[in-house]
């Protein structure tokens, strides 16, 4: 701001040095929320502009900012017929022969003064007026405005399902900016819409996206709004333990501020918890803070829930004469809220007409759209083509540059969003289902020519080890820690074995539970010493943590057949690996501790014996016929007993 004072002081930009003087004052004014400070400082930018006015167009431009900031903070400042003068005073500097975003914005601003002061119909009025302006103009950025203040003014009206709606409209926008913090605001109407509707689950998504949200731990107000909300929504689900956690989050917060709307509601709802935990005494105690807080910021709704609560804790405790008392408050005070809104929806009727007029004035403007549209197609046909022939080279030169950073953003996105798991980070099944049938072909590519005499030694460096690794307490991570501890530990177990993991083997996180390990066979090496490997990362792992660290493991070896190496393909490989995994499973199961299972299939095993589409069913029937060799760590620990 100091720049831009100084530059046009350099630059002797007059009426730009006092647009700069006037946005100064507006972020004073929000910073401290000193009005009359700031309502001196707009008079002597107003004295200073009368002393240089010379262009009409441009000294009314900075009039308008004058009077509409000062309009705005009599409308804070609770001074409502000043503020009617000054919103009045602005509109005059209006240019009212054309459409512009000056009529968008001083209906916006106008609107907002009249929802603060609950004069709804007044604010529906001049919020539509901005709302169809700003779609007549394309005005994206005020339309989401509008939209948010839309929003708010049906919630409060309790039409949710069009403050849904216009809710709707404006995220759509704010989306595409996704550290703005209007989106967090967006983001925690959205929620309190659907907590009102009773679909807490829906509520709880978007406050728990609003938490996420980098903006909101930058304003104490906004985190203990936010776990205030995250407190109620859990009490109406009865999970009192959540309720009760950020309760008291929020509680430790508002020990440090002064926001007693906010204290209010949070001692609300710890009569509520209190009241669902049979603690009669706190239930009072906590609802008659509530009241006086309530009735201080003369707050009808926070006063009504207040007595609702005494009248609860009264009956609670066994004085039915005070619950009684209390309950006649409360149901005067839900009377006299519902002949408000009785009386807003008399008065709404009176307006259709207006909105009508308003409707009808859209369609016009529409059909003219339309036809300045079909001009401008005819103009742009035109212009194009002259365009073509004068940008030919250039686009030739641009391609090049273009294709680099297309390629290159889309690996990186491929890389981020389709090939690694959302929650451990390893590569998932879309890779795998990518690179192993091309891994696969090179595979049989080599062993095809070194069979038919092209290659003079065996290519024993591209036969593959297929390991499936089934992790018990993978699958059980989350109903035994909970959801965040769950994605921690299972984020941690990813880098963990990765780090374990040496090129060139491969793994992959195959299913929930389930882990796919490659390795090419380039020295010999037994199942048993591949599985006490792998039973180490696991031990390993988090060893303070009391955990199941019980593994299954499925193995087999590519080429399967020794004398077909083409006649299993990827799909059927895994199915193979999948029923050695499910035998280990079984047995695992029954003996309660890790096992390990590797199919084998004989020397001169022919390709029929699979050649089936039940590959599973077929794999059971070779191993009964003795075509496929089963080696396993029951069958080793019986041979151990034995001798």
């Amino acid at each position: 701001m100091q720049l831009a004072q100084a530059m046009t002081e350099k630059y002797q930009l007059l009426f730009l040095a006092l647009d700069v003087r006037i946005l100064k004052t507006r972020l004073q004014w929000l910073t401290t929320g000193e009005g009359a400070k700031a309502l001196n400082a707009l008079k002597d930018v107003e004295r200073d502009l009368d002393s240089i006015r010379k262009g009409q167009s441009i000294a009314n431009r900075t009039s308008y900012r004058i009077k509409i900031l000062q309009a705005e903070i009599a409308s804070a400042e609770n001074e409502y017929e000043l503020a009617e003068q000054m919103y009045q005073r602005a509109k005059a500097f209006v240019p009212q022969e054309k459409l512009s975003k000056w009529q968008i914005d001083f209906h916006t601003v106008y609107g907002n003064h009249y929802l603060r002061y609950r004069r709804y119909n007044e604010a529906l009025s001049e919020l539509l007026l901005a709302y169809w302006s700003a779609i007549e103009l394309n005005s994206s950025d005020q339309l989401a405005h509008i939209n948010q203040l839309l929003a708010q003014l049906f919630m409060q009206r309790q039409v949710l399902d069009k403050a849904l709606e216009h809710l709707s409209q404006a995220a759509d926008f704010y989306g595409n900016y996704p550290e703005s913090p209007i989106l967090a605001d967006v983001l925690k109407l959205m929620g309190d819409i659907y907590f009102l509707q009773g679909k807490y689950n829906l509520a709880l998504v978007h406050y728990f996206n609003v938490i996420d949200h980098k903006s909101t731990g930058k304003n104490i107000q906004k985190v203990i709004d936010i776990r205030l909300s995250l407190a109620s929504t859990y009490l109406q689900l009865y999970n009192y333990p959540l309720a009760e956690q950020y309760l008291v989050r929020a509680e430790k917060l508002l020990n440090y501020s002064d926001l007693p709307a906010l204290k209010a509601r949070a001692a609300l709802l710890d009569a509520g918890l209190a009241y669902h935990q049979q603690e009669n005494e706190k239930v009072l105690e906590q609802a008659q803070k509530a009241l006086e807080l309530s009735q201080s910021l003369q707050q009808t709704s926070l006063e009504q829930q207040s007595y609702q609560l005494l009248a609860l804790g009264y009956e609670q405790k066994g004085d039915f004469k005070n619950a009684l008392v209390n309950i006649k408050k409360a149901n005067s005070l839900r009377i006299y809220q519902q002949d408000q809104l009785n009386q807003i929806s008399e008065e709404a009727f009176r307006k259709q007409k207006q909105f009508v007029e308003q409707g009808l004035h859209y369609d016009i403007q529409e059909q003219e759209l339309g036809e300045a549209t079909e001009k401008q197609n005819k103009f742009q046909k035109v212009a194009l083509g002259l365009f073509c022939i004068a940008a030919l080279l250039a686009l030739i030169v641009m391609r090049l540059s273009y294709v680099y950073r297309r390629n290159k953003t889309e690996l990186h996105e491929l890389n981020e969003n389709l090939f690694t798991h959302a929650r451990s980070g390893l590569p998932n099944l879309r890779l795998l289902n990518a690179k192993l049938p091309n891994s696969l072909q090179r595979t049989q590519r080599y062993f095809e020519q070194w069979q038919v005499g092209e290659l003079i030694n065996e290519p024993l460096s591209d036969r593959l080890r297929f390991v499936m690794i089934d992790l018990p307490f993978l699958r059980n991570m989350y109903l035994q820690n909970g959801y965040k501890a769950g994605l921690e530990l299972e984020r941690a177990f990813g880098d963990f074995i990765r780090s374990k993991v040496q090129s060139p083997a491969r793994i992959y996180h195959f299913s929930d539970a389930n882990l796919l390990y490659i390795e090419p066979s380039i020295k010999p090496r037994t199942a048993e010493s591949l599985f006490d490997e792998i039973q180490s990362w696991v031990n390993e792992f988090e060893q303070e943590r009391k955990m199941n660290r019980i593994v299954r493991i499925g193995m087999a070896n590519y080429p399967f057949l020794p004398r077909a190496y083409t006649a299993i393909n990827d799909k059927e490989l895994l199915d193979i690996l999948l029923v050695a995994t499910h035998m280990a499973r079984d047995v695992s199961m029954r003996e309660s501790q890790s096992h390990w299972v590797y199919l084998k299939a004989i020397d001169n095993a022919p390709a029929a014996s699979l050649a089936t589409d039940n590959i599973r069913q077929a794999c059971r029937t070779a191993i009964k016929q003795g075509l496929i060799k089963v080696h396993s760590s029951s069958r080793m620990r019986t041979g151990s007993k034995n001798r």
